[in-house]
Protein backbone atom coordinates (compact mmCIF):
# COMPACT_ATOMS: atom_id res chain seq x y z
CA UNK A 1 0.00 0.00 0.00
CA UNK A 2 2.61 2.21 0.90
CA UNK A 3 4.69 1.65 -1.91
CA UNK A 4 1.46 2.09 -4.13
CA UNK A 5 1.11 5.74 -2.29
CA UNK A 6 5.07 6.63 -2.66
CA UNK A 7 4.48 5.82 -6.44
CA UNK A 8 1.38 7.51 -7.13
CA UNK A 9 3.13 10.65 -5.44
CA UNK A 10 6.41 10.32 -7.48
CA UNK A 11 3.84 10.45 -10.42
CA UNK A 12 1.93 13.93 -9.62
CA UNK A 13 5.12 15.55 -8.49
CA UNK A 14 6.84 14.50 -11.90
CA UNK A 15 3.45 15.34 -14.19
CA UNK A 16 3.85 18.59 -12.22
CA UNK A 17 7.36 19.25 -13.16
CA UNK A 18 6.67 18.33 -17.03
CA UNK A 19 3.54 20.70 -16.93
CA UNK A 20 5.68 23.71 -15.39
CA UNK A 21 8.32 22.76 -17.86
CA UNK A 22 5.64 23.17 -20.57
CA UNK A 23 4.31 26.06 -19.33
CA UNK A 24 7.44 28.12 -19.04
CA UNK A 25 7.47 29.54 -22.87
CA UNK A 26 4.05 30.85 -22.55
CA UNK A 27 5.01 32.57 -19.31
CA UNK A 28 8.15 33.76 -21.10
CA UNK A 29 6.23 34.46 -24.31
CA UNK A 30 3.93 36.87 -21.59
CA UNK A 31 6.93 38.49 -19.86
CA UNK A 32 8.51 39.39 -23.26
CA UNK A 33 5.26 41.04 -24.54
CA UNK A 34 5.28 42.94 -21.46
CA UNK A 35 9.07 44.28 -21.94
CA UNK A 36 8.57 44.89 -25.79
CA UNK A 37 5.30 46.85 -24.70
CA UNK A 38 7.27 49.13 -22.06
CA UNK A 39 10.41 49.25 -24.24
CA UNK A 40 8.32 51.17 -27.03
CA UNK A 41 6.35 53.09 -24.31
CA UNK A 42 9.94 54.41 -23.08
CA UNK A 43 10.78 55.06 -26.99
CA UNK A 44 7.95 57.00 -27.82
CA UNK A 45 7.48 59.05 -24.26
CA UNK A 46 10.77 61.54 -23.64
CA UNK A 47 12.24 60.24 -20.10
CA UNK A 48 13.94 63.54 -17.87
CA UNK A 49 16.13 63.83 -16.81
CA UNK A 50 18.57 63.73 -19.59
CA UNK A 51 22.09 63.70 -20.44
CA UNK A 52 23.39 65.42 -23.14
CA UNK A 53 26.55 65.66 -24.32
CA UNK A 54 27.60 68.55 -26.55
CA UNK A 55 30.30 70.57 -28.83
CA UNK A 56 32.31 71.06 -26.04
CA UNK A 57 32.15 68.03 -24.75
CA UNK A 58 30.28 69.37 -21.71
CA UNK A 59 27.53 66.87 -20.16
CA UNK A 60 24.31 68.72 -20.02
CA UNK A 61 22.06 67.18 -17.69
CA UNK A 62 18.18 68.12 -18.78
CA UNK A 63 16.32 68.12 -15.66
CA UNK A 64 12.47 68.30 -17.42
CA UNK A 65 11.34 69.17 -20.83
CA UNK A 66 12.41 72.98 -21.57
CA UNK A 67 9.20 74.92 -22.08
CA UNK A 68 11.42 78.13 -22.19
CA UNK A 69 14.55 78.04 -25.20
CA UNK A 70 16.83 80.91 -25.72
CA UNK A 71 18.10 79.92 -29.47
CA UNK A 72 21.44 82.54 -29.99
CA UNK A 73 21.89 81.03 -33.54
CA UNK A 74 20.00 81.63 -36.33
CA UNK A 75 19.24 78.33 -37.68
CA UNK A 76 17.55 77.06 -34.25
CA UNK A 77 14.32 79.06 -34.75
CA UNK A 78 13.85 76.71 -37.83
CA UNK A 79 14.28 73.78 -36.51
CA UNK A 80 12.32 74.64 -33.05
CA UNK A 81 9.35 75.95 -35.75
CA UNK A 82 9.67 72.43 -37.92
CA UNK A 83 9.06 70.51 -34.33
CA UNK A 84 6.43 72.71 -33.82
CA UNK A 85 8.42 74.09 -30.05
CA UNK A 86 8.94 78.20 -31.35
CA UNK A 87 11.48 79.29 -29.16
CA UNK A 88 10.79 82.28 -26.41
CA UNK A 89 13.53 84.43 -27.92
CA UNK A 90 15.91 84.38 -30.22
CA UNK A 91 18.48 86.33 -32.17
CA UNK A 92 18.11 88.10 -35.45
CA UNK A 93 14.29 87.95 -34.88
CA UNK A 94 13.62 91.15 -37.26
CA UNK A 95 15.80 89.26 -40.39
CA UNK A 96 14.14 85.53 -39.48
CA UNK A 97 10.74 87.05 -39.00
CA UNK A 98 11.36 88.39 -42.56
CA UNK A 99 11.69 84.41 -44.34
CA UNK A 100 8.61 83.16 -45.92
CA UNK A 101 8.25 79.64 -43.20
CA UNK A 102 8.63 81.86 -40.41
CA UNK A 103 6.41 85.02 -41.05
CA UNK A 104 4.27 85.10 -37.76
CA UNK A 105 5.81 82.32 -36.43
CA UNK A 106 7.87 83.74 -33.88
CA UNK A 107 5.88 86.64 -32.96
CA UNK A 108 5.26 85.54 -29.32
CA UNK A 109 9.69 85.13 -28.47
CA UNK A 110 11.92 87.97 -27.87
CA UNK A 111 14.44 89.83 -29.60
CA UNK A 112 17.79 88.83 -28.21
CA UNK A 113 19.75 91.14 -31.00
CA UNK A 114 22.75 90.23 -33.28
CA UNK A 115 23.92 86.27 -33.14
CA UNK A 116 27.37 86.83 -32.33
CA UNK A 117 26.60 89.02 -29.24
CA UNK A 118 23.24 88.20 -28.29
CA UNK A 119 21.94 90.33 -25.09
CA UNK A 120 22.35 88.76 -21.26
CA UNK A 121 20.49 91.04 -19.90
CA UNK A 122 17.26 89.95 -22.09
CA UNK A 123 18.25 86.15 -21.93
CA UNK A 124 18.21 86.74 -17.81
CA UNK A 125 14.79 88.72 -18.50
CA UNK A 126 12.79 86.00 -20.04
CA UNK A 127 14.31 83.11 -17.62
CA UNK A 128 15.14 80.13 -19.90
CA UNK A 129 14.47 76.54 -19.35
CA UNK A 130 17.77 76.74 -21.55
CA UNK A 131 20.44 78.66 -24.03
CA UNK A 132 21.19 76.54 -27.63
CA UNK A 133 24.23 78.13 -28.34
CA UNK A 134 26.92 77.29 -30.73
CA UNK A 135 30.85 78.00 -30.91
CA UNK A 136 30.41 80.84 -32.00
CA UNK A 137 29.27 81.89 -27.73
CA UNK A 138 31.99 79.75 -26.56
CA UNK A 139 33.79 83.63 -24.99
CA UNK A 140 30.45 84.19 -23.17
CA UNK A 141 29.83 80.56 -21.98
CA UNK A 142 30.79 81.61 -18.47
CA UNK A 143 28.02 84.40 -18.52
CA UNK A 144 25.81 82.34 -20.19
CA UNK A 145 25.41 79.47 -17.88
CA UNK A 146 24.82 81.52 -14.78
CA UNK A 147 21.56 82.37 -16.56
CA UNK A 148 20.36 78.53 -17.50
CA UNK A 149 22.14 75.49 -18.61
CA UNK A 150 23.73 76.06 -21.84
CA UNK A 151 24.13 73.56 -24.87
CA UNK A 152 26.40 74.33 -27.74
CA UNK A 153 26.54 72.67 -31.15
CA UNK A 154 28.92 73.38 -34.17
CA UNK A 155 26.97 75.47 -36.20
CA UNK A 156 28.92 74.10 -39.41
CA UNK A 157 27.80 70.51 -38.84
CA UNK A 158 24.36 71.71 -38.60
CA UNK A 159 24.33 73.91 -41.75
CA UNK A 160 25.80 71.37 -43.94
CA UNK A 161 23.01 68.69 -42.41
CA UNK A 162 19.94 69.32 -42.04
CA UNK A 163 18.82 65.92 -40.85
CA UNK A 164 21.57 65.78 -38.39
CA UNK A 165 20.62 69.59 -37.05
CA UNK A 166 16.59 68.25 -36.70
CA UNK A 167 17.59 64.87 -34.89
CA UNK A 168 20.11 66.73 -32.40
CA UNK A 169 17.86 69.54 -31.73
CA UNK A 170 14.81 66.80 -31.26
CA UNK A 171 17.12 64.64 -28.30
CA UNK A 172 17.68 67.66 -26.60
CA UNK A 173 13.82 68.66 -26.39
CA UNK A 174 12.58 65.18 -26.21
CA UNK A 175 10.92 65.27 -29.91
CA UNK A 176 12.47 62.70 -31.84
CA UNK A 177 9.20 61.37 -33.16
CA UNK A 178 8.33 64.53 -34.25
CA UNK A 179 11.70 64.80 -36.11
CA UNK A 180 11.54 61.48 -38.12
CA UNK A 181 8.28 62.62 -39.65
CA UNK A 182 9.47 65.53 -40.75
CA UNK A 183 12.60 63.86 -42.33
CA UNK A 184 10.59 61.36 -43.59
CA UNK A 185 7.91 63.79 -44.86
CA UNK A 186 11.12 65.82 -46.88
CA UNK A 187 13.11 62.62 -48.34
CA UNK A 188 9.57 61.41 -50.15
CA UNK A 189 9.11 64.82 -51.47
CA UNK A 190 12.69 64.79 -52.58
CA UNK A 191 12.74 61.55 -54.37
CA UNK A 192 9.40 62.76 -55.98
CA UNK A 193 11.12 65.58 -57.53
CA UNK A 194 14.07 63.53 -58.66
CA UNK A 195 11.54 61.44 -60.48
CA UNK A 196 9.60 63.95 -62.13
CA UNK A 197 12.87 66.25 -62.96
CA UNK A 198 14.57 63.07 -64.69
CA UNK A 199 14.19 64.19 -68.23
CA UNK A 200 16.42 67.51 -67.63
CA UNK A 201 19.39 65.57 -65.79
CA UNK A 202 21.82 66.23 -68.67
CA UNK A 203 21.17 69.47 -68.52
CA UNK A 204 23.43 72.12 -66.68
CA UNK A 205 22.59 74.04 -63.26
CA UNK A 206 24.50 77.01 -61.33
CA UNK A 207 23.05 78.41 -58.40
CA UNK A 208 24.20 81.65 -57.98
CA UNK A 209 23.83 84.36 -55.07
CA UNK A 210 23.58 87.99 -54.72
CA UNK A 211 23.08 89.93 -50.85
CA UNK A 212 23.44 93.22 -52.56
CA UNK A 213 22.63 93.18 -56.54
CA UNK A 214 26.39 93.76 -57.24
CA UNK A 215 28.59 90.88 -55.87
CA UNK A 216 27.72 87.63 -56.74
CA UNK A 217 28.67 83.95 -55.70
CA UNK A 218 27.82 80.64 -57.41
CA UNK A 219 27.38 78.31 -54.80
CA UNK A 220 29.65 75.07 -54.49
CA UNK A 221 30.06 71.92 -52.50
CA UNK A 222 28.74 72.21 -48.47
CA UNK A 223 26.17 74.45 -48.90
CA UNK A 224 23.14 73.18 -48.13
CA UNK A 225 20.94 73.96 -51.72
CA UNK A 226 23.97 72.67 -53.57
CA UNK A 227 23.44 69.55 -52.08
CA UNK A 228 19.14 69.53 -52.77
CA UNK A 229 19.72 69.95 -56.36
CA UNK A 230 22.82 67.94 -57.36
CA UNK A 231 22.99 65.31 -54.49
CA UNK A 232 22.56 62.32 -56.52
CA UNK A 233 20.96 60.55 -53.22
CA UNK A 234 20.29 63.42 -50.67
CA UNK A 235 19.12 65.70 -53.26
CA UNK A 236 17.65 65.84 -56.94
CA UNK A 237 20.06 64.51 -58.78
CA UNK A 238 20.33 67.51 -61.10
CA UNK A 239 23.62 68.65 -63.33
CA UNK A 240 25.66 71.55 -61.84
CA UNK A 241 28.04 73.70 -64.13
CA UNK A 242 31.43 72.15 -64.06
CA UNK A 243 32.94 75.15 -64.20
CA UNK A 244 32.67 75.68 -60.36
CA UNK A 245 33.54 73.44 -57.79
CA UNK A 246 34.57 73.77 -54.27
CA UNK A 247 33.13 75.95 -51.80
CA UNK A 248 33.67 79.48 -52.54
CA UNK A 249 32.92 80.77 -56.23
CA UNK A 250 33.12 84.45 -55.50
CA UNK A 251 33.30 87.36 -58.45
CA UNK A 252 35.47 89.72 -57.81
CA UNK A 253 34.03 91.95 -60.59
CA UNK A 254 30.90 91.16 -62.05
CA UNK A 255 32.45 90.70 -65.23
CA UNK A 256 33.86 87.11 -63.79
CA UNK A 257 30.04 85.99 -63.88
CA UNK A 258 30.10 85.50 -67.89
CA UNK A 259 32.35 81.81 -66.81
CA UNK A 260 28.60 80.93 -66.01
CA UNK A 261 28.04 78.74 -68.67
CA UNK A 262 25.21 76.54 -67.23
CA UNK A 263 21.62 75.74 -68.93
CA UNK A 264 19.94 77.80 -65.86
CA UNK A 265 20.41 79.59 -63.10
CA UNK A 266 18.61 80.13 -59.79
CA UNK A 267 19.36 83.73 -58.67
CA UNK A 268 18.96 83.67 -54.81
CA UNK A 269 18.95 86.99 -53.12
CA UNK A 270 15.97 89.41 -51.67
CA UNK A 271 13.44 88.95 -53.24
CA UNK A 272 11.36 91.94 -52.17
CA UNK A 273 14.42 93.86 -54.29
CA UNK A 274 13.95 91.95 -57.58
CA UNK A 275 12.75 94.24 -59.78
CA UNK A 276 15.72 96.62 -59.14
CA UNK A 277 17.97 93.85 -59.40
CA UNK A 278 16.25 92.74 -62.69
CA UNK A 279 16.70 95.85 -64.09
CA UNK A 280 19.89 96.45 -63.52
CA UNK A 281 21.33 92.86 -64.95
CA UNK A 282 19.11 93.35 -68.22
CA UNK A 283 20.70 96.69 -68.79
CA UNK A 284 24.49 94.02 -68.91
CA UNK A 285 25.90 92.89 -72.28
CA UNK A 286 27.93 90.61 -69.92
CA UNK A 287 24.44 89.27 -67.92
CA UNK A 288 22.77 89.06 -71.09
CA UNK A 289 24.90 86.63 -73.30
CA UNK A 290 25.05 84.23 -70.47
CA UNK A 291 23.85 81.05 -71.99
CA UNK A 292 20.95 80.47 -69.43
CA UNK A 293 19.56 83.90 -70.03
CA UNK A 294 19.80 83.32 -73.55
CA UNK A 295 17.20 80.66 -73.37
CA UNK A 296 14.79 82.36 -70.72
CA UNK A 297 15.80 80.04 -68.15
CA UNK A 298 16.18 82.26 -64.74
CA UNK A 299 14.87 81.80 -61.88
CA UNK A 300 14.89 83.77 -59.06
CA UNK A 301 14.61 82.33 -55.47
CA UNK A 302 14.34 83.95 -52.46
CA UNK A 303 17.80 84.16 -49.46
CA UNK A 304 14.91 82.12 -47.53
CA UNK A 305 16.14 78.94 -49.54
CA UNK A 306 19.93 79.41 -47.81
CA UNK A 307 19.78 78.85 -43.77
CA UNK A 308 20.36 74.99 -44.25
CA UNK A 309 17.56 74.38 -42.26
CA UNK A 310 14.47 72.09 -42.82
CA UNK A 311 12.18 74.95 -43.64
CA UNK A 312 14.75 76.31 -46.00
CA UNK A 313 14.94 73.15 -47.66
CA UNK A 314 11.57 71.99 -48.24
CA UNK A 315 11.27 76.22 -49.59
CA UNK A 316 14.10 75.65 -51.93
CA UNK A 317 12.65 71.93 -53.24
CA UNK A 318 9.80 73.76 -54.02
CA UNK A 319 11.33 76.28 -55.52
CA UNK A 320 13.38 74.07 -58.14
CA UNK A 321 11.33 71.76 -58.86
CA UNK A 322 8.08 74.29 -59.75
CA UNK A 323 10.64 75.80 -61.94
CA UNK A 324 12.04 73.18 -63.54
CA UNK A 325 8.80 71.29 -63.95
CA UNK A 326 7.44 73.58 -66.44
CA UNK A 327 9.78 72.86 -68.70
Amino acid sequence: MYKMKGLLISMLLLAGILAGCNETPAENKGSTTESTSTSAVKADAPEWPRTFKDALGKEIVIKHKPKKLAALWYFYPEILVALGEPPAASTEKEYLSSLSYLNGKLDSAEELGDKLSPSIEKILSIEPDLILATEQHEKMYDSLEKVAPVITLKSKDIYENWQYGLRTVAEIIGKEDEAEKVINKMMKEITTGREALKSIQGETVALILSWDGKTFNVLGEGNPVYTLAFDKEKGLGLTPDDTFKGTNNKFTTFEGISTVQADHIFLIGDITKKEILMNDLKQSKVWNNLNAVKKGNVYLMDSSAITGGPLAIEYALQNITNALRKL
